[in-house]
């Protein structure tokens, strides 16, 4: 008996000395520096980053930025394609950093872009707290922390300021205070509450977050020690606030606005009839998009992580292990946080639509297993431990290289493929960076034009056919006046289309605001058949002049190309045709529907009055 008792001490003493070392030495104490390291390194990374923004940055407003801060100026409880969280964020930094933005940059776009600072420092915090709460190693959470800055989708993220920010920011916090939740004594809400809350702001920066709570009942359902919560009120009280607290001013909103919103939702996830069901490309698309945001080393790490996890959910226990297992809930947690998201978005590339910033939140699950992976490699050392520390600083490096991509033109002017008809701008394929450069100068351009027509007594107006390009405009243009989109997406109809299409007056449902006055057109130059062309053509306009290039140049690349066009006497829709017969004096068609004449007759080639800047 005596020896039986002994060796059952001497059991127990071994687990009590493994379970000491992965939860590591008590928080605060002199031996336990992981938690200060993050800190440091998330402070030092925020720095640098507002450094970049204040001295550094030569990206101008991506479109979707200068859209949020357009529905920004007009205060709403929702938006034709988002909840209005993005918007409340831009208006309080805008107001409270503006005026010091202003004075260090000349424009508001710094006071704009801080809320993806500190959103992105208190995400960065996030994932070690829930990588410490789940794998109960801090030093995971610390390597996981220092992933963060390494993967593009996340380096990025942190300057530029999209609904993506505070979405990432929400679900990684619902994630840690559900966890606080699930491990809590008895049956206390006030984790689940400040969870479902968090998750509701979440919902209101993007619909995604309404994938959360779907995440935590998979984990309920599947977790056999945590199967009861389900019978609690804890998890139910979160989803409710998630979806109802965060759903509330969306829905109000959409009511109001005749459901725009929730058309535009069932045509970006392919429910609508506009999906393209069994289309392998989309699919390809999300896999490939994958890779490239997590900056493909990542991605490879991924996926033997994501091995290595449901490896630790399957393994009986009673099997001998070549490395430290991730406690099964623990990893069945992290799986269902990633998994149920992925499964969202692959079926919705499977109806032909896909992004791939869209399971953003789900990778933040990835990186902590990441770094729990990483922790287990880094302290047996040896080439495996080097190939990774290699590969950080080669991500890291790279992260830096695409905040700089401007630095390489001179280098690669010379193999960039010449401008075509199709792409007036080539670098735009090959450096998504380039499309945040040119607008501060085509913005110059079309406040000539403006300016040239009401010299004349005009009152003109601008319209471009994205609201990328009219929100940028409306940003960039002197005095910040209104612009307006009128897109074809679904033929010339009173149909909203985007957000433009809600704000009154506007050209497409307030024509009485605008008919007999002339317009100035703009358009991306890579986007043929000439938008200008056609709003002659279909008679929305009943004249046009010749078509102005305007090229901004930089450091010899030409990094962005538009067409400029004076349209004269607005006539509303009410006259569009859909597919007009040929209209006599337009000259003869050319393939993509650009007519060599303008209707006055003058010459109006592609490129016409190229303007080199």
């Amino acid at each position: 008996m005596s020896e039986l008792a002994e060796r059952d001490v001497t059991e127990l003493k071994n687990r009590v000395r493994h379970a000491m070392r992965r939860l590591g030495p008590p928080a605060g104490s002199i031996a336990d520096p992981y938690a200060r390291w993050a800190g440091a390194a998330i402070v030092a990374v925020m720095v640098l980053q507002i450094l970049f923004l204040t001295v550094g940055c030569t990206w101008d407003f991506c479109g979707d930025e200068a859209e949020y801060w357009t529905w920004s100026r007009r205060l709403a409880w929702g938006y034709y394609s988002r909840g209005p969280l993005i918007a409340w964020l831009i208006r309080a930094a805008t107001e409270v950093f503006g005026g010091l933005s202003l004075g260090l940059t000349g424009s508001l776009m710094l006071a704009a872009r801080l809320p993806a600072v500190l959103l992105g420092g208190l995400t960065a915090w996030g994932v070690f707290r829930l990588a410490e709460l789940n794998t109960g190693s801090r030093r995971a959470g610390w390597l996981a922390t220092m992933l963060l800055p390494a993967i593009p989708l996340f380096a990025i993220g942190g300057v530029v300021i999209t609904s993506d920010t505070p979405l990432v920011c929400s679900w990684t916090w619902a994630a840690v205070w559900t966890l606080r939740g699930l491990r809590a004594e008895g049956s206390r809400l006030a984790p689940w509450i400040a969870a479902g809350v968090i998750a509701a702001l979440g919902v209101m920066a993007k619909y995604s977050v309404l994938a959360f709570p779907a995440s935590i009942g998979l984990f309920l359902l599947l977790s056999g020690r945590y199967r009861r919560q389900l019978l609690r009120p804890g998890f139910w009280t979160m989803s409710v606030l998630c979806v109802g607290l965060g759903l509330g001013p969306i829905v109000i909103w959409n009511a109001r606005n005749g459901w725009a919103g929730a058309g535009q939702l069932a045509d970006r996830v392919g429910l609508s009839d506009r999906a393209t069901w069994g289309s392998f490309w989309p699919v390809l698309s999300f896999l490939g998009g994958e890779a490239a945001v997590l900056g493909g080393i990542w991605w490879i790490a991924g996926v033997a992580a994501l091995k290595g996890a449901f490896g630790d959910v399957l393994a009986s226990g009673r099997e001998p292990a070549d490395r430290p297992r991730l406690d099964r809930d623990g990893a069945l947690y992290l799986l269902s946080l990633w998994g149920v998201l992925w499964c969202a978005c692959l079926a919705a590339s499977l109806l032909g639509e896909t992004e791939a910033n869209w399971m953003a939140p789900g990778y933040i699950a990835l990186v902590v297993l990441i770094g729990w992976r990483l922790s287990d490699i880094l302290a047996r050392g040896g080439r495996r431990a080097s190939v990774y520390a290699a590969a950080w600083c080669v991500t890291v490096l790279g992260v830096v290289l695409i905040h700089h991509t401007d630095w390489f033109y001179p280098l690669i002017a010379r193999h960039l493929p010449a401008p075509t008809k199709r792409w007036a701008a080539p670098l735009r394929i090959y450096d998504v960076t380039a499309r945040m450069r040119g607008h501060q100068e085509l913005a110059r351009a079309v406040a000539r034009r403006v300016e040239a027509l009401s010299a004349e007594g005009a009152s003109p107006f601008v319209v471009t056919p994205t609201y990328a390009l009219s929100a940028t405009l409306e940003f960039y243009l002197p005095g910040q006046p209104q612009t307006y989109c009128l897109s074809w997406n679904f033929g010339m109809s009173p149909r909203p289309v985007n957000q433009h299409d809600l704000w009154h007056p506007n050209p497409r449902n307030d024509p009485a605001a605008f008919v007999g006055r002339p317009l100035v057109v703009v358009e991306d130059a890579n986007m043929p058949p000439s938008y200008s062309t056609l709003l002659y053509h279909k008679q929305v306009v009943a004249r046009m002049e010749p078509v102005e290039r305007i090229e901004v140049r930089e450091r010899g690349v030409v990094v962005g190309a538009w067409d400029v066009t004076v349209c004269r006497d607005y006539r509303g829709i009410a006259n569009y045709v859909q597919n007009p017969a040929f209209r006599p004096g337009t000259g003869k068609r050319k393939a993509g529907g650009r007519p060599d004449r303008t209707a006055n007759g003058t010459s109006a080639p592609a490129g016409s009055n190229v303007r080199v800047r």
